[in-house]
This record gives structure tokens, C-alpha cells and sequence, in this order.
């Protein structure tokens, strides 16, 4: 296990550092069926970080419709905090282009160029003072992995803007689990589990018509993600190894199908003790 996992007094940029990118794919299964394939790249360059995720529709699903998504955030650490700098998201569904720039100020402002516009999706815009201050998707979840491999708990609510959402990332703890052997995924024995719910405060859709695999029809109905973090990647802070929700078409489960460099021993026990 890497040192940086072990000290949690160390700052910032030197617990986060690793050699080489880190790079993990998943799969996403939805009501048994599978659905998605995602591939997601870790880097840290000094006090530069950069998270990249693309999905792509597979299987069964995959054969019914097309739809692909690509998102990268790029950011500083600066002490103990992780500073976006921008974040760009990608996506087509049905070819239908739906694009997110996401780019950050100095005092915390954020610049945003979205297509098609929020009022086209029958959303009212995030005011721009809601926007001030907060972590675009990607980056909070660096923020939790990164605190979980300081040997902290997960418990943190971190503000979020996606470029058209304003809400509230709430994760708290539940403890070290076991998550058992699966032909599914390449990883079992000890775990730290976090839940994550939502907290809707702006750019909602004044009407809802459901048919979204990962939320309810209303954002209030969104269920939480139970999401399982292990030290599996040589040199990196914990990685998702497992995630479980609910949908409007069956339960959402998330194997972590590979990992690039491996860390040497992944096996029961490795995950470093929550601070007390």
C-alpha cells in the first residue's frame, strides 16, 4: 500500500502523488441486464490533477440505442483542497448533441456554455451566486477518494454545479464491509462503504417525466448510491469497487472489472484503519 495512504497529517499534494496515471473500467448492470461500460483515468502532475470518464451503452442495451459520454475535469491542489480549473462533458444520445464547458474564476465564479440551453430542457438557470464556490461531479468524488485514503471517514457534504444542476453531494459512513468474490469483478475482501445521497437546491426540471435509469421521476425521489472504496491501484488514493442503487427499471450494480498499475496486494485487510 502506497505511504501516502497511511499519513493522513502528510498535505494534500504529497498523499495524493502517484507515478503513473491510473486508469480503472467498470460495468454497469441495470435490472440483471448490462448496460454500461465505463473507462476512467486518474492523473496527478505536481499540483495538477486531471479525472477523465467515458461511458458508452453495452449489451442488450447497447443494441437498442446508442449513447456515449465523455467528461474530464482539470484542477490544482492547493493545501488541502482540490480547485477546479475547468470540466467538459460530451454526449450524444440518438445523435443529439448535449455539451457542458465548465470554467472556473479565481474568487470561485464559474463560466458556463451549455448546449441545448437549460431553458430548453423547461429548467430555470442556477443563478450565478449559487454557482460561486462549488466542485464540478468529478472532482467531489476525487475530493471523498482522496479523504478516504487520508485514513478519514466519509461523512462530508460537498456543493456541486454539472453545468445545468445545483445540488448537494451528502456522503456519509458505514463502516469497513466485506464484498464477496464475483466472476463480475476483479476485486473482493475489505472495503470502506459510503452512502451517497442528493440534495437538490436549483436548475431542476419544472416537470418530470422519469425514464432515467439512474434517478426517480423527481429529484427529491433520487435514491441513494451505496458506493464501496478499496486501495487497489498502486500508488493512488481508494478506488470504487462496487456500487449499488435503485431505478425506475431495477437495480443499478457497478463492477470494477479492471485496473491499471494493480496494487500488490488487494486482498482482505489492506484498507488502512478510519481514523478515531
Amino acid at each position: 500500500m502506497a505511504a501516502g495512504l497511511s499519513l493522513p497529517l502528510l498535505p494534500l499534494s504529497m498523499a495524493m502523488a502517484w507515478a503513473e496515471p491510473v486508469k480503472a473500467t467498470y460495468r454497469v448492470f441495470v435490472g440483471g441486464v448490462t448496460a454500461l461500460d465505463v473507462d476512467a483515468t486518474l492523473e496527478l502532475t505536481g499540483d495538477r490533477y486531471r479525472i477523465a470518464v467515458s461511458a458508452v451503452t453495452g449489451g442488450t442495451i447497447g443494441r437498442l440505442f446508442s449513447w456515449r459520454t465523455e467528461s474530464q475535469s482539470d484542477g490544482r491542489v492547493q493545501g488541502e483542497d482540490l480547485l477546479p480549473a475547468s470540466h467538459r462533458q460530451t454526449s450524444q444520445l440518438r445523435g443529439e448533441p448535449r455539451n457542458v464547458t465548465l470554467t472556473y474564476g479565481p474568487q470561485g465564479d464559474v463560466s458556463t456554455s451549455v448546449t441545448p440551453p437549460p431553458e430548453s430542457d423547461d429548467r430555470e438557470p442556477v443563478p450565478p451566486a449559487l454557482q460561486r464556490g462549488t466542485l464540478d461531479p468529478l472532482t467531489a468524488v476525487l475530493d471523498l477518494l482522496v479523504a478516504v485514503g487520508a485514513n478519514e471517514r466519509c461523512d462530508r457534504s460537498l456543493p456541486v454545479f454539472d453545468g445545468r444542476r445545483r445540488y448537494d453531494m451528502v456522503f456519509s459512513e458505514v463502516g469497513r464491509r466485506i464484498v464477496d468474490p464475483s466472476r463480475y469483478s476483479v476485486f473482493s475482501g475489505v472495503a470502506q462503504q459510503c452512502r451517497v445521497t442528493y440534495k437538490p437546491v436549483a436548475g431542476y426540471a419544472r416537470s418530470t417525466s422519469g425514464g432515467r435509469f439512474w434517478q426517480r421521476s423527481g429529484p427529491a425521489d433520487r435514491p441513494p448510491v451505496d458506493l464501496w472504496l478499496a486501495p487497489v491501484a498502486a500508488g493512488s488514493p481508494p478506488l470504487p469497487v462496487r456500487l449499488e442503487t435503485d431505478s425506475d427499471f431495477g437495480s443499478v450494480v457497478v463492477h470494477l472489472t479492471g485496473v491499471t498499475p494493480p496494487a500488490a496486494d488487494r486482498r482482505a485487510g489492506a484498507l488502512p484503519q478510519p481514523a478515531r
